[in-house]
């Protein structure tokens, strides 16, 4: 292989030309300008010498000159290419056959032809020395270098003009900086963004379009410190006329053909339009979304509204149906024993009866359903605390997950407490549960998670099971709205949860996406300051304990009820006097005097409601025992759930026979005991 010459003052295209030529095994040596060249010559005498011809110094066309004229022969007769970007094969072919110039490749070529004609030029051998006379070369080189300049200027004069004319009609500003970090140029635009005179902004003027912190990180940046060749800055800028500009900055270093650092280029965008349009469409989306937000409200608390009255409709019509249920199967059961109906009628009619009562069963819990979403369920708050509510159910929501998925409890230490209902807790929690193990088919775990976020207490149910899209999402929460085709109380679950946790003064969060599970948030506020603990319940009564003969007055504007109550009532040994309103109770209070120990009422009823009549009957009677029996707890509790009547007795609807009497024997006892 040959030992080949490259001279070229530009580094980048030196390494290229080396790297080439190595594939072909010829040892390079590099020179980088002419007069370098003339010297290596003498030291290695190249096979070939490789040579750009725009250079400063020494230049392509002197080289070769000056070359063909050393007294050193084996250097003289070197073969010479010229490989330029900047002359034409037809503008130096003169003078390159003067001087014994081979052959010219152009830069644009393939990179075959520079080794083709290597190879060509190796074969040849050495060249011929035929000087030409030094008056004729000179003219020659004059006349080529002269049309070469004329060409570049006008070259660079082309450029200026279009550099002018896109940085005039720029709608950025521009900005030429030198490596100390002053402006060179700046267009026209950039003195309307800034609102200066161009010699106030030339120089280190410009830095006013950047703080002070990005100032210098700008100027470290022109200096070279660091790894980063641009940077992109925001500044909100204050004009001399006072108002405020948004700007987006952008500085770029620059570099020269050898990859030195000269400066950088700056450029400046006013977005100012565009920040107020961003912030525009921000606030208007957020409006949007409080709208959507409003609506999805005002449509939850008007299917609250029609979810908690219809049960409370239905409750009634449930309580004398279940009532009379069961007093036609005491009947029945006083006939098998006395012998007056057979046995097999007898056994055929309780089963009949028996899938009522069973059917009614499913007909109360749906009801408790749609008055827990609809924040109208009678409750009972107390103080709890969440980690010792989940640890004491633990074993139960393990059951309620099943047997392929696992539960997992992350219990927060030191957990405030909160003030809610553990039972409507209880089964909120029992729901979730029971929806992530069902979105969970082929087992997984369900994480429940305590914690203190910045305004409650709140707890995470979270799976690993399908999730729900944004639409699903969107309707989650309303009644009988489910994506299970199944039967029974469906589309309930999240829609109870949901009124648990409003009326006990939290919120519900909920967060899924399609293939990464769901993750279901109730957030309930802190008890506030040392709450001392309830007292102990009083001893309930058994529902088979007799009662004493006492004198109740029940009231209820329902017939059916307030009959197959009384009947219930009178059963368990006690008189009973009845009343379908608060006037009529009122006269019969009056009439009865000290006879009646008890007002048993309900809480809804047209005019006077049972609390008001409560309050009456108790400023008559100090010492008469006063039960509420209702399904709506509007009328009993406030919208904190808080209970109206602190220390009364609430009876929910419906109710059976059992339940009904112990709660009555219960109430009296506790008065009689005070």
């Amino acid at each position: 292989m040959a030992t080949v010459m490259v001279v070229d003052d530009v580094a980048a295209n030196r390494d290229i030309v080396r790297m080439l030529l190595g594939f072909r095994g010829h040892d390079v040596i590099e020179a980088h300008d002419g007069a370098d060249a003339l010297r290596l010559a003498h030291t290695h005498h190249p096979d070939v010498v490789v040579s750009d011809v725009l250079m400063p110094g020494i230049d392509g066309l002197e080289l070769v000159h000056r070359l063909r004229a050393d007294p050193d022969r084996e250097a003289a007769q070197a073969p010479v290419i010229f490989y330029t970007a900047n002359y034409l094969e037809p503008e130096t072919r003169p003078i390159a056959e003067a001087c014994g110039v081979s052959q010219v490749v152009l830069r644009s070529q393939d990179p075959d032809a520079l080794l083709d004609a290597i190879d060509v030029a190796l074969a040849g051998g050495p060249v011929s020395v035929d000087l030409t006379p030094a008056e004729d070369f000179a003219q020659a080189h004059l006349h080529a270098v002269n049309a070469k300049l004329i060409e570049k200027v006008r070259e660079l004069h082309d450029t200026e003009r279009r550099f002018e004319a896109m940085a005039v009609a720029s709608p950025v500003g521009i900005g030429i900086i030198d490596r100390h970090g002053n402006a060179e140029y700046v267009n026209e635009r950039l003195t309307e963004i800034l609102q200066m005179p161009m010699d106030d902004i030339v120089g280190p003027g410009w830095l006013s379009c950047l703080d002070d912190n990005a100032q210098d990180t700008a100027l470290a940046l022109l200096h070279g410190a660091g790894q980063d060749t641009e940077m992109r800055f925001t500044h909100r800028l204050t004009r001399p006329d006072g108002s405020a500009r948004s700007l987006r900055i952008h500085v770029r270093q620059t570099h020269d053909e050898d990859d030195a650092l000269t400066g950088g280029v700056l450029m400046v965008d006013d977005v100012t339009d565009l920040v107020l349009a961003e912030k525009r469409l921000r606030e208007e989306t957020l409006r949007r979304q409080d709208e959507a937000r409003h609506r999805d409200a005002e449509r939850l608390d008007s299917l609250r509204r029609m979810a908690g009255g219809t049960a409370h409709d239905f409750n009634n019509i449930l309580g004398a149906i279940l009532g009379y249920t069961n007093l036609a199967i005491e009947t029945i059961n006083d006939g098998k024993a006395d012998g007056t109906l057979p046995e097999e009628t007898v056994e055929a009619l309780l089963g009949d009866l028996a899938q009522v009562i069973k059917g009614g069963e499913r007909a109360k819990t749906l009801t408790q359903h749609m008055l827990a979403f609809g924040r109208r369920e009678v409750n009972q708050p107390a103080v709890v605390n969440l980690n010792t509510l989940l640890e004491d159910c633990a074993e139960a929501l393990a059951t309620a997950a099943g047997t392929g998925c696992r539960l997992r409890l992350e219990l927060h230490p030191d957990l405030p407490e909160v003030k809610a209902d553990p039972v409507q807790l209880d089964r909120a929690l029992h729901n979730l549960v029971r929806n992530s193990a069902e979105a969970m088919p082929d087992g997984g775990v369900v994480t429940i998670t305590t914690s203190v976020n910045g305004d409650g207490v709140a707890v995470e149910v979270r799976d690993t099971g399908t999730g729900m899209s944004q639409d699903v999402l969107d309707r989650a929460c309303e009644p009988f709205f489910s994506t299970k085709s199944t039967t029974g109380t469906v589309g309930l679950g999240l829609s109870t949860v949901h009124g648990i946790v409003s009326q006990a003064g939290g919120r519900l969060t909920l967060d899924s996406e399609p293939g990464r599970g769901a993750a279901v948030t109730l957030t309930l506020p802190p008890v506030a300051g040392a709450v001392p603990p309830p007292p102990p319940p009083p001893r309930q009564a058994a529902a088979d304990e007799p009662g004493g003969g006492e004198t109740l007055l029940l009231v209820d504007d329902e017939e059916a009820v307030l009959q197959v109550t009384a009947r219930m009532l009178s059963g368990a040994g006690y008189r009973v006097l009845t009343a379908p309103d608060a006037a009529e109770a009122l006269r019969l209070l009056e009439r009865h005097g000290g006879e009646i120990e008890a007002l048993v009422t309900d809480v809804v009823m047209p005019g006077m409601d049972g609390r008001q009549l409560a309050r009456i009957a108790a400023g008559r009677r100090p010492d008469l025992c006063i039960v509420f029996v209702s399904g709506f707890a509007e009328s009993l509790f406030d919208e904190h759930g808080n209970n109206l009547e602190p220390g009364s007795t609430i009876l929910p609807k419906p109710f059976d026979r059992d339940r009904l009497v112990s709660t009555v024997r219960t109430a009296l006892l506790a008065t009689q005991r005070r």
